[in-house]
C-alpha cells in the first residue's frame, strides 16, 4: 500500500513539475505585454569606440557554399577594426580542399585548423579565443547571417555590460517544419529571454549569438571543453561568477531552422543531452535564492517538459505489479492536460503538422535528456545547412515504439484497460512521426 502511494504521488508531482515550465512560459509572455517597450533609450547608444572586435566561428563538415556566404555576409559589416577568425575541426584532407575552393579570402579573415580536435565545439572556441586578439569577442554558428551594423551595436552596448546575449530569428521558413519552428523562436525569445532579461532573471547565452570582453572570458576561464552545450555551461559559470549576461532585443542574428522532422529531432536531442548533462553544475545555482531556482528550471527546461511523461510510462508499466489507484492518474493528467490547454492558448503556433512536430519535440527530449543525465556517449551529426533527404529517426525511439507497443498488449490482457490505453496513445505518438 505505502509502495503504490508513494507512486501516485510521484506521478502528480512530476505532472505539476512538467505543468510548472509551461506555466512560467505563460506567465512570461503575457508579462511582455505591458513590459515590451522597456527601453532600449535608457541605454547610452550613442557611445562610439574603436575597440578590435573578433568573430569566432566553430565549423566542421561544412559545405563550401556555407562558408563562402558566411564570408561574404561578414565582409560586409561596417566596422573599421575587426576580423573573423573560423576555426575548423575537419579533417587535413577536408580542409585543404575547403582552402582551395573557397578562392579569395578577405585579408581580415582568418581560416585555421586545429592539429588536435580536442574538447569539441568549446576545444574549438577557446583555441580562437586564444589566438585571436579582440578586445571583444563574437561567437558566431556558421549558418547565421548578419546586418551591417551588427559590431557597431555590439561595440555600444559591450562598452555598458560585460557580456550580451542577441535575438535569434530563423530566416527560412518554406515548409511546415521551418515555419513551425520560426514561430517556436520567436516566441522563446520574447518569453525565455527578452521577458526574463525584464524581470532580472539569468540570461543564459546562446552560442550561436554571443558576445563577450575578453577579460570577463578569461576571467571565468573560457569554455568548459568537451560539453555538449557549451554556451548553457559557461551560462552557468557567468551566473556563479555574479556577471550579468544582458539580452539585446535589437541585434539580430539570423539563423537557420531543421528542414525535416529529423533534422529537428536530432537538434532538440542535442539540447536536451546538454540540459541533462549539465544538471548538477545546474544545482549549483541554488547558491542565488530564487533567481537561481528559475535559473535551474531553464537549465533542466527539457527534463521538465518530458518528465511527466517519463513517470506515466513508468507509472503505467509498474501496475502490471503493483495496484495504484486510478485517482493518481486522474489528478494528474487533469492537471497536465490543463497547463497544455493554458500554454497552447497562448502561443498560437500555427501549423498543419503541429501534432507530429510536438511527438518530435517530446520524445527527443526524453531521451536526449536521460542520456545527457547518465551521460551516455553518444555520436552527435552536423545539423545539414542545405535541405536533404528525409532520412529516419534513429532506432531508439523506433524501439521505444515497439515497447511501448508490447507493454500497452500486455496491460490489455491483464484487464488494466485504462493503463493499455494510455501506453497505446503514447505508441501512436511516435508511430506517427515514423
Amino acid at each position: 500500500m505505502q509502495v503504490s502511494i508513494f507512486l501516485g504521488i510521484l506521478l502528480i508531482f512530476s505532472s505539476l513539475l512538467s505543468s510548472s515550465w509551461l506555466i512560467l512560459q505563460v506567465y512570461y509572455i503575457r508579462s511582455i505585454k505591458k513590459e515590451r517597450e522597456e527601453a532600449v533609450n535608457s541605454y547610452n547608444l550613442q557611445i562610439k569606440n574603436n575597440h578590435k572586435i573578433s568573430i569566432i566561428v566553430a565549423i566542421k563538415d561544412e559545405t563550401v557554399k556555407t562558408i563562402k556566404e558566411l564570408i561574404e555576409n561578414l565582409r560586409n559589416i561596417e566596422y573599421d577594426n575587426y576580423d573573423v577568425i573560423i576555426i575548423s575541426d575537419d579533417l587535413p584532407e577536408k580542409f585543404n580542399e575547403l582552402l582551395s575552393n573557397l578562392g579569395n579570402i578577405p585579408e581580415n579573415v582568418k581560416i585555421v585548423r586545429r592539429s588536435e580536435n580536442k574538447g569539441r565545439k568549446a576545444g574549438a572556441l577557446n583555441y580562437g579565443v586564444k589566438i585571436s586578439s579582440g578586445e571583444y569577442l563574437v561567437f558566431l554558428d556558421v549558418e547565421a547571417r548578419v546586418e551591417n551594423d551588427f559590431l557597431i551595436k555590439i561595440s555600444r552596448y559591450l562598452a555598458q555590460f560585460d557580456a550580451i546575449a542577441m535575438k535569434l530569428r530563423v530566416r527560412n521558413k518554406e515548409n511546415c517544419v521551418e515555419n513551425t519552428y520560426y514561430q517556436m523562436t520567436e516566441y522563446s525569445m520574447n518569453a525565455l529571454f527578452l521577458a526574463r532579461d525584464i524581470k532580472n532573471f539569468i540570461i543564459f547565452p546562446n552560442g550561436s549569438a554571443f558576445a563577450i570582453k575578453r577579460r570577463i572570458l578569461e576571467k571565468i576561464g573560457g569554455w568548459k571543453e568537451g560539453t555538449i552545450t557549451e554556451d548553457l555551461e559557461i551560462g552557468i559559470k557567468l551566473a556563479l561568477s555574479d556577471i550579468k549576461v544582458k539580452f539585446i532585443n535589437d541585434i539580430t542574428v539570423y539563423t537557420l531552422s531543421p528542414f525535416t522532422l529529423t533534422d529537428l529531432y536530432f537538434q532538440i536531442k542535442r539540447w536536451a543531452y546538454g540540459s541533462g548533462e549539465l544538471f548538477f553544475e545546474g544545482l549549483l545555482l541554488l547558491r542565488k535564492g530564487l533567481r537561481g531556482l528559475e535559473g535551474f528550471l531553464y537549465v533542466v527546461q527539457w527534463g521538465i517538459y518530458s518528465v511527466f511523461i517519463f513517470f506515466l510510462i513508468l507509472i503505467s508499466i509498474l501496475r502490471l505489479i503493483v495496484s495504484i489507484s486510478l485517482y493518481f492518474y486522474f489528478v494528474s493528467l487533469f492537471i497536465y492536460s490543463i497547463s497544455l490547454f493554458i500554454y497552447s492558448i497562448n502561443f498560437k503556433i500555427k501549423s498543419n503538422n503541429l501534432h507530429k512536430i510536438s511527438s518530435v519535440v517530446l520524445w527527443s527530449s526524453l531521451i536526449g535528456f536521460i542520456q545527457g543525465l547518465l551521460h551516455v556517449k553518444t555520436k552527435w551529426r552536423v545539423t545539414p545547412k542545405i535541405r536533404e533527404n528525409k532520412g529516419e529517426l534513429p532506432i531508439c525511439i523506433k524501439v521505444l515504439g515497439i515497447l511501448l507497443f508490447v507493454m500497452s498488449f500486455l496491460e490489455l490482457l491483464k484487464g488494466l484497460i485504462f493503463e493499455s490505453v494510455i501506453l497505446f496513445s503514447l505508441f501512436l505518438s511516435i508511430a506517427i512521426v515514423q
